[in-house]
């Protein structure tokens, strides 16, 4: 028998502001990673900071706190699934030989692809660490094995889509649902296991797990498609972002493409598979399949398909009990489409 989370200080309020959990988070990094002691050290916390959105970790904390657990019980959790997303990001910047991650040099730009395959096998390491220290915290040993184990999982999904996304560059006759499926393990599988992983670190009934689940995983849709859409909704004309370029230089069919390629008309059909199979420049090949998605309304088609996801996301909270923590989760179902971040 499971002994029971501490609920003795209830996560209410201002303990659950966005801006409280990302330092905290930030923080409890740090003291897992340490402060760069040597190179694998240094790129570690390179890629780490300045952070990035921490979603899987506020995901985490939510959705504990909405099951009665604190914030202090599962943050080294929750910073190791920061750790855990990092440490993939620095694995597939590698693969896509993508120059720029968040603004910056990619790990791999900067420190080289032997140092940034290194580091991200170091901080998927310290992850794993971090899961299994919530038992500092008090945390009982099964519930914390139960959560890791749901992370390894969604991690191995995530690895096996972006090798499966591999071999789809270039193929713009690829299926959508093909596509979706990759963006399901790609994406939605590690926000779908940082919910289901909060809720289990809080011992939630089995109801509550099961829609944690479900709402990490659409929410996580959701995401990955506005996210494909961002670097065609809200670049400034005129600029030169390599980092939004990255699908078009690898020519990587997305859902906006393909969309795009079901409701051309012959001339813009045309137009896409020029930009699937000749050489052209980044810059160029973003202008003009930019305004492919907007002729043909796949970025409308888009963003209704990502509001039909987070709509499933925000069904799925429907047996939690009303909390600050829920309110904080349904909020993400409408900030996660509508934003410019």
């Amino acid at each position: 028998m499971t002994t029971p989370v501490s609920h003795s200080a209830r996560s209410e309020g201002t303990g659950l502001e966005e801006r409280t959990i990302n330092l905290l988070v930030e923080r409890e990094m740090r003291r897992w990673v340490g402060d760069g002691e040597n190179l694998m050290g240094v790129a570690c916390l390179d890629a780490l900071f300045p952070s990035g959105k921490l979603l899987r970790p506020r995901l985490c904390v939510w959705s504990a706190a909405a099951a009665g657990a604190t914030v202090d019980e599962v943050l080294a959790f929750a910073a190791a699934l920061e750790c855990m997303h990092v440490a993939t990001l620095m694995h597939d910047d590698v693969v896509d030989q993508a120059p720029v991650r968040r603004g910056r040099a990619s790990s791999a730009e900067h420190f080289g692809i032997s140092v940034a395959l290194m580091a991200g096998d170091g901080l998927a390491s310290t992850a794993y660490l971090a899961m299994l220290g919530g038992t500092e915290t008090g945390l009982p040993a099964d519930l914390v094995v139960r959560a890791t184990r749901v992370v390894a999982d969604a991690v191995r999904h995530t690895v096996a889509a972006i090798a499966e996304e591999t071999l789809l560059r270039e193929d713009l006759s690829c299926a959508l649902p093909a596509v979706l499926e990759i963006v399901r393990g790609k994406t939605a599988a590690l926000t779908s296991a940082a919910c289901q992983a909060g809720a289990i670190l809080a011992d939630a009934p089995a109801a509550h797990e099961a829609a944690m689940r479900t709402y990490g995983e659409e929410l996580g849709m959701a995401f990955q498609i506005r996210d494909d859409l961002l670097p065609f909704t809200t670049a400034t004309p005129g600029t030169t972002n390599s980092g939004a370029f990255s699908d078009v230089a690898n020519r990587q069919p997305t859902v906006p493409v393909l969309l795009a390629r079901d409701a051309a008309d012959p001339g813009d059909l045309e137009m896409l598979q020029r930009l699937f199979c000749e050489e052209m420049d980044a810059a160029t090949a973003h202008g003009r399949l930019t305004e492919v998605l907007t002729r043909s309304g796949a970025l409308d088609r888009a963003t209704e398909l990502a509001r039909a996801h987070a709509t499933k996301a925000y069904e799925a909270l429907a047996p939690l009990a009303p909390s600050a923590a829920r309110d904080r989760l349904a909020e993400l179902t409408t900030t996660v489409v509508d934003r410019a971040w």
